[in-house]
């Protein structure tokens, strides 16, 4: 996908939910047209529940820090009931670029540029703690006897998404 065409937003390499969706995504507020618009993407008009929280899976995952442990258990309570309610599939989680919340809430990274190279260290970092709640999510599917598909997404500032894969490893240069 071409970085700068804005006239295809979204990634099209993933097959989207049948069902219902629980939806969890950052309270960043330049993102809330744009979030919706990628749902309606997704032919998920009315077909989600969404959880904002502060840094989306860092935030569920309570920042990794004592003082937001809460925020992890509120997150778990929603995934709950949104199985109970809706009879949830899917769960997408929806980083996005320049996320204050990383660095001024969780002080787990300095803000990124905008270089290649940023934008590289800056999908790891989202990489990394998407995929721990990822596998969260599926311990608590597992002990629930629940099956439950995860997808990991990021969003930039112009709205535009793809699916995130594991960092690239590079080769030390001797």
């Amino acid at each position: 996908m071409d970085p700068l065409d804005v006239t295809s937003p979204q990634d099209n390499t993933y097959a989207p939910a049948h069902g219902h969706v629980l939806l969890l995504s950052c309270m960043d507020p330049r993102l809330l047209d744009d979030t919706v618009r990628f749902m309606n993407h997704d032919n998920l008009c009315n077909r989600y529940d969404h959880v904002i929280m502060a840094g989306a899976a860092l935030g569920a995952l309570g920042g990794c820090l004592p003082e937001y442990e809460h925020w992890r258990q509120t997150f778990r309570d929603h995934l709950a009931g949104a199985h109970k309610l809706h009879h949830i599939e899917d769960v997408y989680i929806l980083e996005h670029r320049a996320c204050g919340a990383y660095h001024k809430i969780f002080k787990v990274a300095d803000p990124f540029g905008d270089g290649p190279q940023d934008h590289t260290r800056e999908e790891a970092c989202h990489y990394k703690y998407a995929s721990l709640l990822k596998r969260e999510i599926h311990a608590w599917a597992k002990e629930h006897e629940v099956k439950l598909k995860v997808q990991l997404f990021m969003m930039d500032l112009r709205g535009r998404v793809h699916v995130m894969h594991p960092p690239k490893k590079t080769l030390a240069k001797k």
